[in-house]
């Protein structure tokens, strides 16, 4: 979706709320927040990029790209300013991929990387839901189960097609191998337990982070709850209908925690600071743009000789085959 349709959506979504809402309750909850478990969430947030971190570490690793933990560290944090800066859900990957090609000529395998990380942790963000229902102490309304299950049971079906997909003859043999790549790298058993573990982390911290913010404005919502509400929520902030999912946060939100009996206006606060906790991590990412001791994005990347912009499962030195060369 373009991107001023995204900046139109977000700003009508926010205009509506905006009017339906009680300001004067939304300050009331804000002015007898307990500020420190606020502050507590945005440290859950931070650490959780170390676990993210590691997680995208573990792949690029078996596609051989050699980068300390702390490089990690610092392209993810870069690419979460990207993405709150740029009117766009992917800008921060495109950064991130940016960084992890460093000139080599691989730009599709960084990508590689970057979407089996992305993907397992949508796995396992999807796995959290499921479990909030499972484990809910209150009696979930039929939609919300229904949502939960019925994107559970996408997420089987797509997983079950990719191999299907990548034997389809239209595709390009070259694309197909590629395809091939990522499924097998999806089935190394280290690989996934180990991407599997620091998405379970980093799942379940953003589960506390938001339930720390619920305590801090006295919402008196089960922890179970929250591990259907978190996930949920940022599932729908993943549509590209909005600019950093505002407007469909503060929307999801206020409809996930209706059936507790949560006011409105209380409902929208959790959302505002979630999004904020977001923002000051997101803010430390900047600052690590600015300041840290690596190339800007913004300049000029040396150009591969390779059109498809290198190969995914090989290093540079190989031969275009997909050979790697024979030490003399």
């Amino acid at each position: 979706m373009s991107s001023y349709i995204r900046i139109a959506v977000s700003a009508v979504l926010l205009s509506i709320i905006a009017w339906r809402t009680d300001w004067s309750i939304v300050g009331d909850k804000f002015a007898n927040m307990d500020v420190w478990l606020w502050v507590a969430a945005v440290v859950v947030l931070t650490v959780t990029m170390v676990f993210s971190a590691r997680r995208w570490q573990v792949f690029a690793q078996e596609l051989r790209f050699e980068r300390t933990l702390g490089q990690y560290c610092a392209y993810y944090f870069v690419g979460m300013w990207f993405n709150l800066s740029l009117p766009t859900s992917v800008g921060g990957d495109v950064v991130r991929v940016w960084y992890l090609d460093g000139k080599s000529g691989r730009k599709l395998a960084a990508l590689a990387s970057i979407f089996l990380e992305r993907l397992n942790g949508l796995l396992v963000l999807i796995a959290v839901a499921c479990a909030g229902v499972l484990l809910s102490p209150i009696e979930l309304p039929w939609l919300i189960q229904a949502s939960v299950w019925g994107i559970a049971g996408a997420a089987v079906v797509a997983l079950a097609a990719l191999p299907i997909i990548q034997r389809w003859s239209f595709l390009p043999e070259e694309r197909r191998e590629q395809m091939q790549t990522v499924i097998r790298l999806m089935c190394v058993p280290h690989v996934v337990t180990w991407a599997t573990l620091m998405s379970i982390l980093v799942q379940g911290a953003g589960v506390v982070s938001v339930w720390l913010i619920g305590m801090a404005l006295g919402l008196e919502v089960p922890f179970a709850y929250y591990c259907i509400l978190g996930p949920m929520v940022s599932l729908l902030t993943l549509l590209p209908i909005s600019v950093n999912g505002m407007g469909v946060r503060e929307v999801g939100t206020v409809m996930f925690l209706a059936p507790l009996s949560v006011h409105e206006d209380s409902a929208k606060a959790l959302a505002f600071l979630w999004f904020a906790a977001n923002v000051a991590v997101s803010l430390a990412g900047g600052l690590v743009y600015l300041f840290g001791a690596f190339p800007k994005a913004d300049e000029e990347a040396t150009t591969s000789e390779e059109s498809d912009n290198g190969p995914v499962d090989r290093d540079s030195d190989q031969g275009r085959e997909g050979q790697y060369q024979k030490a003399a």
